[in-house]
């Protein structure tokens, strides 16, 4: 309220009492020395999801953008072909039983006559060996009844993990083989950003390990681990950086671009309160104090820190700067007309 009713007095030339003006010193402070790049957004859980056996898709429960929880069923095939597999695995599977229990019977008969010298070695050879191929038929038969029973799992698709369906590579009644993608889709939890950096500025990144994300909004994420390749691409001469980013960081999505600035030194800037700086139009300027009498001197600005705006040209270091700009203006106006009453 105090500074509109400053303007307004300012702009009908009524006089003001200013109160004392409350100045800062203009200094050099050490920052970040930091350099930009485009950086990539990529899902640390991504995959695609393909068929294991041939059939037609009978059924699709999720579509692009829908939300998948770990281990549901995303799409189904028709699953006869597996079915009767499964039917004559397990037929095989009882003959075989059926052989093993009549030989085994057999076998136990043999062994108790052979013991007593009552058949003879060539016999009871016989009889050991045509048992121990009914025992290794019933291996097979259940190992056959197994891979039946796994190939008809095949034909429920389920999500290796939670997340969201970024593509869908088929269509209902769509006939597939092994190997046939099915569904893309990632966990939105867990991103990291790939950026290639040179050569040099990748030296300084591995030494200091320091950066922060600048996103379209000017919200600000800093990494939970930066990792650099071991070797530069020789297409490029550049270094890749892999950032990796705490849980939960909103709307990123893959394939999305996003700013890097890596801290690659520091430098002495020159800082002042951003609440200090004024704005004529186009026109940027600051309150300089001397000899307790304000005077209003353009300045050029770079970039804000925080609170504080740096001054690349206009300002020295060690000048005394209003923080105040509207009581500054009052102050500077209340002088010109006591100049302007002294002459008179």
């Amino acid at each position: 309220m105090f500074r509109f009713l400053g303007f307004w007095l300012l702009s009908i030339g009524l006089p003001l009492q200013a109160a004392q003006l409350v100045t800062q010193t203009a200094s050099y402070e050490k920052l970040p020395l930091e350099r930009c790049f485009d950086g990539t957004v990529e899902a640390v859980k991504q995959a695609t999801v393909s068929a294991e056996t041939k059939g037609r898709v009978e059924q699709i429960f999720f579509d692009i953008g829908d939300k998948v929880p770990k281990g549901a069923v995303i799409l189904t095939l028709v699953s006869n072909e597996q079915r009767e597999a499964i039917n004559q695995a397990q037929a095989k599977l009882t003959e075989a039983q059926a052989n093993y229990e009549s030989d085994a019977k057999e076998y136990e008969r043999m062994n108790t006559l052979f013991k007593e010298n009552i058949v003879s070695k060539s016999d009871w050879d016989k009889i050991t060996a045509r048992f121990n191929i009914a025992k290794a038929q019933v291996s097979a038969a259940q190992a056959a009844l197994k891979t039946a029973k796994e190939q008809l799992s095949y034909t429920e698709i389920r999500a290796p993990y939670g997340g969201v369906v970024s593509a869908r590579h088929v269509e209902l009644g769509e006939a597939v083989f092994p190997g046939k993608a099915l569904m893309s889709g990632f966990e939105p939890s867990l991103m990291r950003v790939q950026v290639d950096l040179p050569q040099a500025v990748a030296q300084k990144v591995s030494t200091l390990k320091m950066a922060r994300l600048i996103r379209d909004d000017n919200s600000v994420i800093i990494p939970s681990k930066i990792i650099l390749y071991p070797q530069a691409d020789p297409a490029t001469s550049t270094v890749r950086a892999r950032l990796e980013l705490p849980e939960n960081n909103g709307s990123l999505y893959p394939g999305e671009f996003i700013k890097v600035w890596f801290t690659v030194g520091d430098v002495q800037r020159l800082l002042v309160p951003s609440e200090s700086v004024v704005y004529r139009s186009e026109v940027s300027g600051i309150y300089v104090v001397k000899d307790n009498t304000p005077e209003l001197r353009q300045i050029r600005l770079g970039n804000r820190f925080g609170d504080k705006i740096e001054v690349l040209a206009g300002l020295q270091a060690g000048e005394l700067v209003a923080q105040d700009p509207i009581a500054a203006g009052i102050e500077l106006h209340e002088t010109k007309i006591k100049k302007i009453n002294g002459k008179s």
